[in-house]
């Protein structure tokens, strides 16, 4: 992409949010990036990752040095830049793992000096605050897709957090679970909390703080012992989800996983599903009963991280459907539980715009 204009081609396909360098990148290149990055950058930032936005850029770079006129974008930014005809804009979110300081607001001099900014200088998009005016989009695209004039794009956001914002999650203390293969938290928060080690890290939501983890256990296991829906659905019934169940020590990993990072970080964790109780229901319900505990303890964790204090847990994933299992983890988590009402990112993404631009 050319400095002030919106890009015209890419270097190959572009790299995902799941590439990782020290897999998948050309011959040594990944491995010289993760190198760099260990030299250079604070001990366990983000950007050390093998799948941060700037270990591929360096990985990128270790390929074949990066040409004068290239420059890094997120799909998000690359969308946005395509819209207004302008030059690459990234957000606060998406920039989190290029290496931005959400707190100062700025890059930080390890980015913009030394060995790794002779390679990044130039090439790092402008950031803005999520839902901050970009510019108009552009007069050619108006008309060609039949848009209102004027109409603006502005900085984006991620699935993730977009989706949160669909829950109607806006108050300190609010929080969200995503009940899905794996259990995902996010806290809203007056301060930041992190901790590398397991892989807490909190994104800028204005003044505040969206501080989250995701664990490896999660509802995996339930397709992996057999249970269909309509199953889950008939064993739920039969379950007091109030009472103890016949096995309290489950940790719900899925065979095909080894390690966990949160709540519980163990490079060698593997899935605890024992003893097996004669009835489904029983089973189903020592099941659920240990996903809830890893969701429980990981609002714990984000407390002893120094979080705002949990105050409501809005629910999305395919567990948000379940009313038994909503009673009991209210009962683990001792605050008001329910299903969110709404997960649709592109809700929580218009959401954004629409304040925004306001």
């Amino acid at each position: 992409a050319a400095g002030g204009g919106p890009p015209a081609a890419s270097r190959g396909s572009p790299r995902m949010y799941d590439f990782s360098v020290s897999k998948q990148a050309v011959g040594d290149s990944g491995e010289a990036a993760l190198a760099l990055l260990r030299r250079c950058t604070p001990e366990g930032h983000p950007v050390r990752s093998a799948t941060s936005a700037l270990a591929k850029l360096l990985a990128y770079h270790f390929e074949s040095p990066l040409a004068g006129s290239e420059r890094l974008a997120h799909q998000a930014d690359y969308v946005a830049s395509r819209l207004t005809g302008g030059a690459i804009a990234s957000d606060w979110h998406n920039a989190l793992k290029l290496g931005f300081d959400v707190r100062a607001l700025r890059y930080p001099e390890w980015l913009t000096g030394g060995e790794i900014g002779e390679i990044a200088r130039g090439r790092l998009p402008r950031v803005v605050r999520p839902g901050e005016p970009i510019g108009p989009v552009s007069d050619k695209l108006v008309a060609k897709y039949g848009l209102a004039s004027g109409c603006l794009v502005v900085g984006g956001t991620t699935d993730s957090i977009a989706a949160f914002l669909a829950a109607g999650a806006d108050s300190v203390g609010d929080a969200v679970t995503s009940l899905g293969s794996t259990v995902a938290i996010k806290l809203l928060s007056d301060v930041p909390a992190d901790d590398a080690s397991t892989g807490v890290y909190s994104h800028r939501l204005g003044d505040r703080w969206l501080v989250g983890g995701a664990s490896n256990a999660g509802c995996a296991v339930l397709r992996e012992q057999g249970f269909s829906g309509d199953e889950l659905a008939r064993l739920s019934e039969e379950i007091d989800p109030l009472a103890q169940p016949p096995c309290t020590d489950y940790y719900p990993l899925s065979s095909l996983v080894v390690g966990e990072r949160f709540p519980r970080p163990d490079e060698n964790a593997v899935g605890v599903l024992e003893p097996v109780p004669e009835s489904r229901a029983a089973f189903l319900h020592c099941i659920l009963h240990g996903i809830a505990k890893v969701e429980t303890e990981g609002y714990e964790a984000l407390a002893a991280l120094g979080a705002s204090e949990l105050r409501r847990v809005l629910t999305s994933g395919g567990g948000s459907q379940n009313a038994q299992w909503t009673v009991m983890r209210q009962a683990l988590l001792g605050v008001p539980t329910s299903r969110a009402a709404n997960i649709d990112a592109a809700y929580g993404a218009a959401l954004l715009a629409a304040r925004g631009a306001g």
